[in-house]
């Protein structure tokens, strides 16, 4: 099983709560093969600009400082996959703290054995304030009919019972 930090973007003007759901991100924590294996190209892949430059400045500085100073080239090769190691180690908290600055903020961390599972254990533990509220208009799909919960303007809260819209006994 693997932990997934889970970041949901800042509302937009006239966005729907839906379509902010739509865009939130599930970064998984642990080791990032592709940014181990092809550092630059997937830091500009996850648009890290500024570690992207951060990268090239000292890719050159070893390339160009370390011909000059005569350091062989198998110790070239040892310094770029150390930092092709930490990119691994750390390229997801890069991207998180990117988010973060952004405006994005952190919804919570959960558990899983891919994303699709993540995705269904976060959506389905989210408190029913934060669900979109169904309308009769909606479509019927696999989750509608008795056995699942609605919010109506009088109920704000979970619901237990058949009886939503009970206020309590009169």
């Amino acid at each position: 099983m693997a932990f997934y930090t889970v970041l949901m973007p800042p509302a937009a003007a006239g966005e729907t709560q839906t379509e902010q759901f739509e865009k939130t991100v599930f970064l998984k924590d642990g080791f990032a093969v592709f940014a181990f294996l092809f550092t630059g190209l997937w830091l500009l892949s996850k648009r890290l600009w500024l570690a992207f430059a951060v990268f090239l400045l000292v890719w050159l500085a070893l390339a160009f400082g370390g011909r000059a100073v005569g350091l062989h080239p198998l110790g070239l090769a040892l310094a770029q996959a150390l930092i092709g190691l930490f990119l691994g180690l750390e390229g997801h908290a890069l991207q998180e703290r990117k988010l973060l600055r952004k405006g994005w903020q952190l919804a919570g961390v959960v558990e899983g054995k891919d994303v699709g599972a993540v995705e269904r254990r976060f959506f389905e533990t989210l408190p029913m304030a934060a669900m979109p509220v169904l309308t009769a208009s909606a479509p019927a799909g696999p989750l509608s009919g008795p056995a699942m919960a609605t919010r109506t303007p009088g109920n704000q809260g979970t619901v237990l019972g058949l009886f939503p819209d009970a206020q309590g006994r009169t």
